[in-house]
């Protein structure tokens, strides 16, 4: 019965879509659209808590377009504000990147966490904030979000790099076989000449 109602719930989550891009995810549970943050530049969409849990005011979750793909190189430490650390988040088999930091608005202490998703067809940003006091929570729900999003990566999978080095392996091993049985075969050839 519980298994039976938790697809039902699944069924039921809304579902953020962008065909352009090439992702699909699910909402996390209360958040509605929140059309007013699209106004920044290349917001694709936001959606922010219907009914917020903290008295200090609503999470929100914006995606944001790159115009590019996402490269595999880290970012490090040192190349970031003071004020942000790198977090890790896992999408799929990938290990992604993120920046957390604390702000201050209106003298309220609220946390960003920031994150890129390597799409194909061109990498997108997500964003969480809200309250301080519901950082641990933002955690978990972008960890979810993550876990949900459907689209294809720019970036090799393990299974897909270890074949491409197969390839590459059985074409140098081909190459080696080929130049070798020619070595023999004119050594042969000048042997018998003689």
């Amino acid at each position: 019965m519980t298994t039976v109602l938790a697809v039902l719930a699944l069924l039921l989550q809304t579902q953020a879509t962008n065909a352009e891009l090439g992702y699909r995810f699910a909402l996390p549970s209360g958040f509605t659209a929140f059309p007013e943050a699209r106004s920044q530049k290349d917001m694709v969409d936001c959606w922010s808590e219907a009914t917020p849990v903290s008295a200090h005011g609503a999470m929100i979750l914006c995606v944001q377009r790159m115009r590019g793909v996402l490269p595999r190189e880290a970012m490090r430490q040192e190349d970031v504000p003071t004020t942000t650390q790198l977090v890790s988040f896992k999408w799929k088999e990938f290990d992604l990147q993120g920046l957390r930091s604390l702000v201050s608005q209106r003298g309220e202490q609220a946390f960003v966490l920031v994150t890129q998703v390597p799409l194909r067809r061109e990498a997108v940003q997500l964003f969480l904030s809200g309250p301080a006091d519901q950082e641990a929570r933002g955690q978990a729900l972008l960890t979810e979000t993550l876990a949900s999003l459907e689209g294809e990566s720019n970036w090799l999978s393990a299974s897909e790099r270890s074949g491409r080095l197969g390839n590459i392996a059985g074409w140098w091993i081909g190459i080696a076989v080929a130049v070798i049985a020619v070595l023999v075969w004119r050594k042969r050839r000048r042997a018998a000449s003689r």
